[in-house]
């Protein structure tokens, strides 16, 4: 049974209550006849299940992913939720109006006009005589064919009956979307336009079911995804866990169906519009469009299409041109190599390695992937080149086998790469994390009260080496605070304290960003956080963050190496180095669960550069140094600030020496009141002669005098109303 309500009362768009859909196959026609005269007595029929017992609910605004190989039951279930097909059994629940993007103008009347089909088509998909009146414009000046809206559609190429079908099937405004195989239709200009809509409406909360082949897209666009194998559903889930259980068992099926590869496939050439490793002609790209214009494969400076090394011995170089329209966000870059047919050994995405790709007025651009050391054990690969936009989901150009390695291994050990690796040999049972490797790292290791051996400058700047843990107040509250799967951002990581905790509290299946733009403290970082690295839930970025991108001077300490500010402090020496600057929500890391700055008194610049992913963070909590003398410093009033805390519905709490409190804002607003009256100017120029254990007392006698109670510097937990009553449920914090 097939059942639409365009009203609910409740928050599901889609539910399926254990679908069927069985087909009856015939030897021969002459047995359907028989079938029909035996009345059901004898059967001639042989029964096929397209799809059995399936069940699942989507979420209004959700976009549930379908994917599952050629005859798994993917189209007989979208056609199900459409009404097209009627189930054997079980039924389907649609709360909202829906439009699909199956087969594309498959209701198109080719003797009528272009005219004559929108009105017959909007009609069918629900709209009434004024509504199509109403929208009938833009969807002819969507689609780009006015010129020949009132010509039979017989007449029509492949691309304008698809560009008028899409402007149509998508003008009607639907609650529901569900778009079949492709997230884009057409071509050039038209392309990106289609993408662009279907991601406005996920944007605006409609639900979409999107099936697609396309692994990488499944992932990167959906919420959800439904694992169909066989007609029955084999997983449902978050989309990086289902997806990699499907890839991996697509590898072993493969694995278990396919020959060995040989290095004849190496003569498979790309497909006809795939560039080659000579320049193809320099036409400007279409508008709306990008594509890549020259891509050469080197192995040690030697470029070829069938290129041999060796596991570690050669470096690998990728060169992508491409054009593109400069009117567009500059697109993104991807390279796989592909261990034959069988899987993807790796892949890197210039977004996801936070990566701006320049181009020049014209909109060309040129991009070099370097891999050195190659670390590909024996076996033949291949490379491949995708041109995506600037989210990386709609995807220009791609080439295909733009060149094949042999890869050569004296070894017989299995397997296809070659990770690094360091051994330690002992005849005793007491390592010392003092044993371990050097590296040219300038710092020493010590061991964090988790018993994690880590790295430390030369001076212990924080303290680590006597206790094994810094800051133990905000470490603990931090602990109680992250759970597994959490997304963190740590602002100002230093040398990587409590990223390497963070990393560990939120497992392999969260992710931790790590802001550092200190080259010696990121050298530490970079060496504390190289397990979390290779598995992909710690990614470093060695730049600050602020309003605007740029750059920006970074000041050293006088006394600390690993202590420095963005701003030239009476706690610096002087000197500066030039480091990157970027806007927070340009890094697209939202949803965050949680943001650690210590960047004292910069505070409000970074933050203001992550406006777009703090409104779309909702339960974030936010730890932060709060130093009104530095926020001064760096040309900010502490009043500014908590005017900032509250505009974004932010509650402060402190710690009171025992517990976590919520702090009055108008008694705070009060204590900074008194900093008013202080002698600013005065105490910089007091304090620019003396030591930074002087000037944080000069600081304290200078604000004590004013009428100012509070520390000179703490740290402040930054949470909205409805994360502090949680808090204050679990006993992080306590009420007032």
């Amino acid at each position: 049974m097939y059942k639409q309500q365009e009203h609910s009362v409740n928050n599901i768009a889609i539910r399926v209550n254990n679908l069927s859909k069985c087909y009856q196959l015939y030897n021969q026609p002459a047995d359907r006849l028989k079938q029909f005269l035996w009345r059901g007595r004898r059967q001639y029929f042989r029964e096929f299940w397209a799809l059995r017992d399936v069940s699942f609910e989507v979420g209004k605004g959700e976009v549930l992913g379908i994917i599952g190989r050629n005859g798994a039951g993917k189209s007989t279930l979208l056609q199900l939720l459409c009404g097209t097909l009627t189930p054997t059994s079980g039924n389907v629940e649609i709360h909202g109006r829906i439009a699909a993007l199956l087969e594309l103008g498959a209701g198109f009347n080719p003797e009528f006009t272009g005219r004559e089909n929108v009105f017959m088509s909007a009609a069918i998909l629900g709209l009434n005589p004024k509504e199509i009146e109403e929208r009938y414009e833009e969807i002819v000046d969507f689609s780009g064919i006015r010129d020949f809206i009132d010509q039979p559609v017989k007449t029509y190429s492949s691309g304008m009956y698809v560009r008028l079908a899409f402007s149509v099937a998508t003008s009607v405004d639907p609650d529901i979307l569900i778009v079949d195989e492709a997230l884009s239709v057409g071509d050039g200009e038209f392309a990106r336009k289609s993408f662009d809509r279907i991601r406005a409406m996920k944007e605006a909360g409609k639900t979409i079911l999107f099936c697609s082949h396309s692994l990488y897209q499944v992932e990167a666009f959906c919420d959800r995804v439904l694992w169909l194998d066989h007609g029955s559903v084999k997983s449902c889930g978050e989309p990086q866990l289902v997806v990699q259980s499907y890839g991996m068992f697509l590898a072993g099926d493969a694995q278990a169906t396919s020959i060995e590869p040989t290095a004849k496939s190496t003569e498979i050439s790309s497909a006809p519009d795939s560039p080659e490793t000579e320049t193809l002609a320099s036409i400007p790209a279409p508008k709306g469009h990008a594509h890549f214009s020259h891509i050469e494969v080197s192995l040690d400076g030697v470029m070829g299409r069938v290129l041999h090394g060796r596991p570690r011995e050669n470096d690998l170089s990728i060169r992508l041109q491409f054009e593109s329209d400069p009117q567009l966000p500059a697109p993104t870059v991807g390279i796989t190599i592909d261990y034959g047919t069988l899987m993807t050994v790796t892949c890197v995405v210039s977004r996801s390695d936070n990566v701006l790709i320049e181009r020049n007025e014209d909109g060309r651009g040129e991009v070099i992937i370097y891999f050195p050391a190659l670390a590909l054990r024996k076996g033949e690969y291949h490379v491949a080149a995708y041109l995506g936009c600037e989210d990386a989901v709609h995807i220009y150009d791609s080439a295909q086998i733009v060149a094949t390695l042999l890869i050569s291994d004296p070894f017989p050990e299995p397997g296809l790469v070659d990770l690094t690796h360091h051994w330690q040999c002992s005849a005793g049972h007491n390592k010392s994390p003092s044993t371990m490797p050097q590296t040219g790292i300038n710092g020493r290791l010590v061991e964090l009260f988790t018993n994690r051996p880590f790295w430390v400058d030369p001076d212990d700047s924080l303290g680590i080496a006597t206790a094994g843990i810094f800051e133990p107040v905000e470490t603990t509250l931090l602990q109680r605070l992250i759970k597994t799967g959490d997304r963190v951002l740590d602002i100002g990581a230093n040398i990587g304290y409590y990223t390497v905790l963070f990393a560990d509290w939120v497992g392999s299946s969260g992710l931790v960003h790590a802001i550092e733009p200190d080259s010696d403290n990121f050298a530490l970082l970079d060496a504390n956080t190289q397990d979390f690295q290779k598995k992909a839930c710690v990614h470093l970025h060695q730049l600050a963050l602020g309003e605007a991108g740029g750059t920006a001077k970074l000041f050293r300490s006088k006394d600390n190496i690993g202590m420095h500010r963005l701003y030239d402090s009476v706690c610096c020496d002087g000197s500066s180095t030039e480091v990157p600057v970027c806007r927070g929500d340009d890094l697209n890391l939202a949803p965050l669960d949680l943001i650690k700055i210590d960047i004292e008194g910069f505070e409000l610049f970074a933050l203001r550069g992550l406006s777009d992913t703090l409104n779309k963070s909702p339960d974030v909590k936010i730890l932060c140094e709060f130093s009104p003398l530095s926020m001064m410093e760096a040309g900010i009033q502490p009043l500014e600030w908590l005017e900032w805390i509250e505009a974004h519905n932010f509650i402060a709490i402190a710690h009171n020496g025992t517990d976590w409190l919520p702090v009055i804002h108008d008694e705070l607003k009060r204590e900074l009141h008194c900093l008013t009256e202080l002698d600013f100017n005065g105490l910089l120029s007091k304090s620019k002669a003396i030591n930074n254990i002087s000037i944080a007392d000069a600081a304290l006698e200078a604000a004590a005098i004013c009428g100012y109670q509070r520390p000179i510097l703490e740290n402040l937990l930054l949470v909205r109303p409805q994360i502090l009553q949680w808090l204050i449920v679990k006993g992080i914090v306590s009420s007032l």
